[in-house]
Order: C-alpha cells, then structure tokens, then sequence
C-alpha cells in the first residue's frame, strides 16, 4: 500500500494498493470497506463490533500496530483487519485533508449517527481535529445500527453508479 500525489488540495494524496505477484493496482475506496464491513457484521455482530473499535481508536489517533495487538485472533471473512486499519487510516487522513465544509443539516445527521453509537455502548469520542472524516466513520456506524450499506452510501452523498 503506497500514498501518490493526488490534486484536490496542495496535500492530497491517494491511496493505492499494488499486488506484486501481478503488478495490478487499485485504488481502495469507502464503498469497498462498508460493502466488506458489512458481510463481516452479517457473519458475526461481536467480532465486527470489535472492528470497528479498532477503526474508532485508529480514527483517534492510536497506533496500528497497537490496535492490531488486540485483533491477532480475530478470524472474520472479506479483507484482513491490518488491510482495513491501514488503509482505512490514510483513506480518513485524506478526508481530513481534503475537507471545506459541510451543510448544518449533515452535520446534524452525523452527530445523530455518534449519539446513537453512544446509546447502545459503543465509545465514540470524536477528535476535533478529524472533521472531514466524520462522515466516513457515521456511514460505518450507520451500518452498524442496521442501514444497508448502499443506503449510507447514498445518504453520505457518495457517488455509487456503476462503471460505465
């Protein structure tokens, strides 16, 4: 996984996924992770629960190595918890960079989304400094609470159309 140039703002950068046995590449995106996150949370709500922990705490600034620690054991299918945690810290890292602003009313939704987090027990204290990212982490949670991940997608104002 390496970090290229990218040109929406004088520090954006893209991530990409390079598999050496094929020289392929791509370019992991939210839809690939909330697609997978949630296959993993139809095949077992208390180990995709610990995930999304995990996700949380790297938000907040936890080192991925640490995080992985306490995830050595946990056998989910879909992506590997160290393919996630890492590229899901650089995908919201650029989120943050990226970020002007947003609507009242989505911001509204968003801290909705967290205080339903809070409700059923989910520890979810939102760095200050990670505005743009919140609504890729309120989308995860989203799905969480039960919305289908194609719906959040939609909701987050994702462009989801299929390749033309």
């Amino acid at each position: 996984m390496i970090k290229t140039e990218n040109s929406k703002s004088e520090n954006d950068f893209k991530v990409k996924v390079i598999f050496p046995e094929t020289g392929r590449s791509m370019t992991p995106k939210h839809a690939h992770f909330l697609i997978d996150f949630y296959g993993k949370l139809c095949n077992d709500y208390q180990k995709t629960e610990k995930l999304f922990q995990s996700i949380i705490r790297v938000w907040s600034g936890e080192d991925v190595r640490e995080v992985l620690e306490d995830l050595r054991n946990l056998q989910l299918p879909g992506y590997p918890a160290e393919y996630i945690l890492y590229a899901m810290k650089w995908i919201l890292e650029q989120e943050d960079i990226n970020f002007t602003r947003r609507p009242e009313e989505k911001q509204e939704e968003i801290n909705r989304v967290f205080k339903e987090l809070r409700n059923i027990g989910l520890n979810i204290n939102v760095p200050e400094n990670r505005i743009g990212s919140q609504l890729a982490i309120a989308m995860f949670g989203e799905v969480f609470l039960g919305t289908h991940p194609v719906e959040a997608l939609i909701r987050a104002g994702l462009d989801i159309r299929p390749i033309k």
